[in-house]
């Protein structure tokens, strides 16, 4: 039978136990010097036990070494000593490495935190960062050009700040969060008008905008597609039969899509690669974002036109070069030079989607299928981004109210001697 040999720490100091000759024997170093010899207790468990909390502390008390409790109390006061900027290097280290975010998005934090925090906030302990600093340092942020940031940034920094010491507080650096008494920039949506060409005489009306949710109307998807071909009017039509994201719809594969059910697998996203000319696939934005789509009539027809290009590739959309895309970068270059060509007003490869969205929503498709193809964690998210698109003639809500009237208690069949005298 195999001698037992097993390893342990106590303190910094690594014991090897050793069964040897019926008895468990200690091998160390101290000072570069190794000590061994029999400690006298039987290799028996109970033995073990004895050596390891009596014994081993003994020795190391012996040494004049401190109790491992009074060396974990002296770390986690060196802990507590740490300056933000020695805590963000940890923090951003592990969120990376535990695939917590993004590597675009981790960029964008440490970017934030170079330029809008380290500066003022780096040098400070993390228990001497308090409120009023905090107040100060809010109420003057400011653009590396010395201009005034638009609230939604200020936010993100807020944010990137925020997470930062919450895990400094989770990891008892810090007894509360000082951010959390600050009270956050206020919200305000981007909301700008915008003329619009609407007819021959070149009259103009003004279009009421929220942030980027611009999608696009019949006529002008069928000027898009009249003036694109290729790869690049298949990308299109799928995408806006599909609202599936641009990085999403990259990364697809032909394994990915069952004709058979009318399904497709989404499963991962194109990311972007620190090295040049990197395919690189990763997961999807949320895990709601793993799903299985279903394959309208618009989609397939752009897949099957598709498929006469590069059904004996791997992936569905390749370029030119018959490559995979890096990035979806270069499809929204060429849909600008399409949007441009046709005589649309220029907007985003991403509003593609909010078409999906908005078409579905404003003909009366059910909410919960709409949400579940988008990816959204629920429907309430749905909702929040594309509820003006719910519109309602007035047939149809009529025809709703008869509908629920029928529905709705009759007063005449509930007897008097139920009712509150």
């Amino acid at each position: 039978m195999a001698k037992k040999s097993i390893k342990y720490f106590y303190g910094d100091i690594k014991f090897t136990i050793r069964e040897q000759d019926g008895h468990w024997h200690l091998d160390y170093y101290y000072k570069k010097k190794r000590v061994r010899g029999s400690t006298k207790e039987k290799s028996t468990q109970n033995g073990l036990e004895i050596v390891k909390k009596q014994i081993i502390p003994d020795i190391v008390f012996g040494l004049g070494k401190s109790s491992v409790s009074d060396q974990l109390e002296k770390k986690m006061n060196d802990k507590k000593e740490q300056t933000l900027d020695e805590f963000a290097s940890e923090y951003f280290g592990l969120r990376l490495r535990d695939n917590k975010v993004r590597e675009h998005v981790h960029h964008k934090e440490v970017a934030h935190y170079n330029n809008h925090i380290a500066p003022v906030f780096g040098y400070f302990k993390l228990y001497e960062i308090g409120v009023e600093e905090l107040e100060k340092w809010q109420a003057n942020l400011r653009s590396l050009k010395n201009k005034e940031l638009k609230p939604l940034t200020k936010q993100r920094i807020r944010s990137v700040f925020l997470g930062i010491l919450e895990k400094a507080k989770k990891y008892k650096r810090i007894s509360e969060n000082p951010l959390l008494d600050v009270d956050a920039p206020k919200k305000t949506k981007a909301i700008e008008l915008q003329s619009d060409k609407i007819d021959k005489k070149d009259k103009k009306k003004k279009v009421i905008r929220d942030g980027n949710v611009y999608p696009f109307t019949e006529t002008e998807l069928a000027l898009i597609i009249k003036n694109s071909d290729g790869y690049m009017k298949n990308f299109i039509q799928f995408m806006v039969a599909t609202g599936m994201r641009p990085g999403e719809i990259v990364a697809l594969k032909w394994s990915d899509i069952d004709f058979d059910r009318k399904e497709i697998d989404v499963s991962r996203t194109r990311l972007r690669s620190k090295i040049p000319k990197e395919i690189k696939d990763g997961e999807v934005k949320t895990d709601s974002s793993y799903r299985y789509i279903d394959m309208l009539a618009l989609a397939e027809e752009a897949l099957l036109r598709q498929k006469k290009l590069t059904e004996q590739y791997e992936y569905i959309f390749i370029s030119y070069f018959k490559r995979p895309f890096y990035t979806h970068d270069i499809i929204g270059v060429h849909f600008h030079k399409i949007l441009k060509k046709s005589g649309v007003k220029d907007r985003p490869l991403y509003n593609l989607r909010h078409t999906f969205a908005s078409q579905m929503i404003s003909r009366g498709v059910d909410i919960l299928w709409v949400s579940k193809t988008l990816g959204h964690k629920d429907a309430s998210i749905t909702l929040k981004i594309y509820a003006k698109f719910i519109k309602e003639d007035d047939d149809k809500r009529l025809k709703n109210i008869a509908e629920i009237d029928k529905k709705m208690v009759k007063l005449e069949n509930i007897s008097d001697d139920n009712s509150d005298k």
